[in-house]
């Protein structure tokens, strides 16, 4: 699991949420949701389809470097 996709699962498990509930949010199986965070390639797009259904989002700023 990469970072992002144990940040997703951590946010999961801290507000007590089951994954048969988000999996029924986001439309997809229970099993889908579970490889869905296990994939590979897990992206901000794949975490903000799981975070959406549940009322949340990911968000993330550029900014320059303090040398």
């Amino acid at each position: 699991m990469n970072q992002l996709a144990l940040l997703v699962d951590e946010h999961i498990n801290n507000h007590g949420l089951k994954y048969n509930y988000i999996a029924d949010k986001v439309g997809i199986s229970r099993q889908a949701l579970y490889n869905l965070l296990r994939k590979k390639n897990f992206n901000i797009d794949d975490a903000n389809r799981i975070l959406t259904a549940i009322g949340y989002q990911i968000s993330y700023e550029i900014k320059p470097l303090e040398l």
